[in-house]
């Protein structure tokens, strides 16, 4: 018996993005099945956060289909696409965390209920990420990597099915190894599915088993051996 197709959770069909005269994507294409880690590596300017916000439907393409979940973004409501947000966990390059509410405020946010339940992972996360004794202070209070542990433990606050990090440890200084295998953790053995966007190649052979450098605005594949990382004695 043949098995049923599964729907993409990510697909980018002919994208095309131009901004102020500059053609960022030129005609991507771009599929991310259920538990598949994908790297686009790309200079800073090149488009890379575009990548993110096109891919939850916070702006549209110019030219082409975004579909999340197996849905066109463009053909949705407001609505429908929250929803559909809701099912992904998102850091986003720079932050977005409200400045004037605290950490686990913020989490609080991310989440649809109140319950216990959502109290107690919060509160696993927090731990996990080393926030625990920051968790009441206000988010704009913290340094750069204090808030970048909150941005990732509040990506995976809903359980996501799709995970997009942009530079996810970026400003991470001496954290970054601990927060590398936080997300590992969290992705690998549950079988979640990652965009990373980064510009460290090294990272994204880490973490992914497809990767992509995004060059004039189109995706070229890279030879794994020339993303793995360098083994050291």
């Amino acid at each position: 018996m043949d098995r049923p197709a599964v729907t993409a959770l990510l697909a980018f069909e002919a994208v095309g993005l131009v901004l102020g005269g500059m053609r960022l994507l030129d005609r991507v294409d771009l599929i991310i099945g259920p538990g598949e880690r994908v790297a686009i590596l790309a200079d800073s300017g090149s488009g890379k956060s575009w990548l993110l916000k096109l891919a939850i439907g916070l702006t549209p393409p110019g030219s082409g289909t975004v579909r999340l979940m197996g849905v066109a973004l463009d053909a949705t409501g407001p609505d429908a696409r929250r929803l559909l947000r809701a099912r992904c966990g998102v850091a986003m390059q720079g932050g977005s965390l409200l400045g004037d509410l605290s950490i686990e405020e913020n989490m609080r946010l991310a989440m649809d209920s109140g319950s216990g339940r959502t109290a107690r992972r919060i509160d696993r996360l927090l731990l996990e990420f080393g926030l625990e004794q920051v968790a009441a202070a206000r988010a704009d209070t913290l340094s750069a990597g204090e808030r970048r542990r909150a941005e990732l433990a509040r990506a995976f606050v809903r359980d996501p099915e799709l995970l997009i990090l942009d530079e996810p440890f970026e400003g991470a200084f001496a954290r970054g190894d601990m927060l590398e295998a936080q997300v590992r953790r969290r992705i690998v053995p549950q079988g979640r599915a990652l965009l990373l966007l980064t510009q460290d190649m090294a990272l994204a052979g880490r973490l992914c088993e497809r990767v992509y450098r995004l060059e004039r605005g189109r995706l070229i594949q890279q030879d794994a051996a020339v993303t793995a990382p360098i083994a050291t004695s």
